[in-house]
């Protein structure tokens, strides 16, 4: 199981932003804190999925405070 850092903010329209500051570019959306957690952990799931099927290594979790959110990795099966 790894962990990240998730930042939440609330965005002008009252939407949740979710961002995570040792994945740039990884973002999630809710209309509240709890669903932008849920959202945001999909998108942490599916990004570091996708950093194993090309073979690369995540960057390592670095950033220490605020809220994490845990995910379990499971191999996927490689498209041909």
């Amino acid at each position: 199981m790894v962990s990240y850092t998730v930042r939440l903010a609330t965005r002008y329209d009252g939407l949740v932003i979710a961002t995570f500051p040792d994945l740039p570019g990884i973002t999630a959306l809710g209309r509240d804190d709890e669903e932008a957690c849920d959202e945001a952990r999909r998108a942490l799931a599916e990004a570091l999925a996708d950093y194993e099927q090309a073979g690369l290594e995540p960057p390592r979790p670095a950033t220490a405070g605020g809220v994490t959110l845990s995910v379990e990795l499971v191999a996927r099966p490689v498209a041909v």
